[in-house]
C-alpha cells in the first residue's frame, strides 16, 4: 500500500509506535550515520534506522535520541524517510568532505571529520555506527554510560600480535612502530588490542582526542596502507587513558562482509520508496541478512585450499536470488 505525501509528511507510519512528535527542550543523545558518494551505503543506513525505530518502539520519542545524517545525499533519505523531526542533516560542503578524507586522502577518515562537527554543533552523548549495522537492542543503556564518561566501539577483535590472518598481518608490519603525539607515546606492541570501529561512542566532551586520532591515523596509513589504520588508531589512542573500552556487540549486528547486498538494498529501498516504515523494515528483514552474515563468515574462515576447491566445483559462496 502506497502513501501519499502528505502521510509521508505525517511521519510516514503507524506501526512500531514510530510517530515523532516535534522536539521539545534540548537532546543530549545523538544517533549519527555517514553516508557519503554511495547508493548502497545510503539504503545500508536506511534499514539501520528503521532497524532502530523497531527496537526504540517502546521507548517515548522525547527519549529518543536525535538522527543525525551526515550525507551528500539528503533528498534522498528523505524520500524514503520522509522528515521527521527527530532526524536532521547537517550541511557540508565538497570542500569540508575532501579536507576530512586527511592528507592521505582515505573515506575511511570521514568519521573522524564528522565526529569533531558532531561533538562541536550537538554537545552530549555521541554514538556514531557504520551504516551496515542492524539493531537487535534499544541502545538507552549505551547512551546511559557514555553520559558516564563510558567509550564504546563495536568488538574486541583480539591482540594484532595474535588476532586473525590480517592483524597478524598488521602486526608484524608495524611492529616497530612508534611515534609521539599530545605528549604521548604510542607504539604497536605485542598486547595491542584492535577494537572494530563500527560502533564509536563517547561524550561530545572527550572530542579533544580526535585531532590525535587523526595524526596517528594518517602516520599509520602512511607506514602501511591498510584500511584497518582508522580502527587501530582509535583503538591505541583511546588506551592510552587507561579506562576499558566497552562493547556494542550485543546491540546490533554489524554484517561488514556482505557488501554484495548493497545493490539488493538499493532496488529493494527505490522500489518501494513511499511505503511506510513498517512495510520496508519488514522487506529489508525477509533478505535474512543475520543468517547470511553468518554463512559468508563461515566460509571465509575455511582453509584457503577448501575455498578453492568449493570456487573449482562451482561452490563457492554467493548471494542468494531475492524476490523483492
Amino acid at each position: 500500500m502506497h502513501f501519499h505525501r502528505e502521510e509521508r509528511r505525517l511521519f510516514l507510519t503507524t506501526c512500531f509506535s514510530m510517530q515523532h512528535p516535534p522536539v521539545t527542550g534540548q537532546r543530549q543523545n545523538y544517533l549519527i550515520y555517514l553516508s557519503y558518494g554511495s547508493a548502497g551505503i545510503r539504503s545500508e543506513a536506511l534499514y539501520s534506522i528503521l532497524s532502530y525505530y523497531k527496537v526504540a518502539a517502546t521507548t517515548p520519542a522525547t527519549a529518543r535520541p536525535t538522527i543525525v545524517i551526515y550525507t551528500d545525499d539528503a533528498a534522498s533519505f528523505q524520500k524514503v524517510l520522509g522528515a521527521p523531526a527527530d532526524i536532521v542533516y547537517p550541511k557540508i560542503g565538497e570542500e569540508q568532505w575532501t579536507q576530512w578524507k586527511g592528507s592521505v586522502n582515505k573515506v575511511y577518515l570521514l568519521k573522524i571529520g564528522v565526529l569533531e562537527h558532531a561533538a562541536a554543533h550537538f554537545p552530549g552523548n555521541l554514538l556514531f555506527l557504520d551504516t551496515d549495522t542492524i539493531w537487535q537492542k534499544d541502545p538507552t543503556p549505551i547512551f546511559e554510560d557514555i553520559s558516564q564518561g563510558v567509550r564504546y566501539m563495536h568488538m574486541d577483535e583480539g591482540a594484532l600480535a595474535t588476532g586473525n590472518e590480517l592483524s597478524r598481518k598488521v602486526y608484524r608490519h608495524l611492529k616497530s612502530f612508534q611515534t609521539q603525539i599530545a605528549g604521548h607515546t604510542l607504539r604497536i606492541e605485542p598486547t595491542t588490542r584492535l577494537f572494530n570501529s563500527g560502533v564509536l561512542g563517547f561524550h561530545s566532551e572527550d572530542a579533544g582526542l580526535l585531532p590525535e586520532v587523526m595524526q596517528l591515523a594518517e602516520q599509520l596509513y602512511a607506514a602501511y596502507n591498510k584500511h584497518m589504520m582508522e580502527q587501530l588508531a582509535f583503538s591505541i589512542r583511546f588506551a592510552v587513558d587507561g579506562e576499558p573500552v566497552r562493547e556494542a556487540a550485543s546491540y546490533l549486528l554489524h554484517y561488514w562482509n556482505l557488501k554484495a547486498l548493497r545493490p539488493v538494498l538499493v532496488e529493494l529501498f527505490e522500489r518501494y520508496a513511499g511505503q511506510s516504515y513498517e512495510e520496508l523494515y519488514h522487506r529489508a528483514t525477509q533478505l535474512h541478512i543475520p543468517e547470511l552474515h553468518k554463512s559468508e563468515q563461515a566460509y571465509s574462515s575455511l582453509p584457503g585450499w577448501r575455498r578453492a576447491f568449493r570456487k573449482a566445483t562451482g561452490r563457492r559462496w554467493r548471494l542468494p536470488h531475492f524476490d523483492l
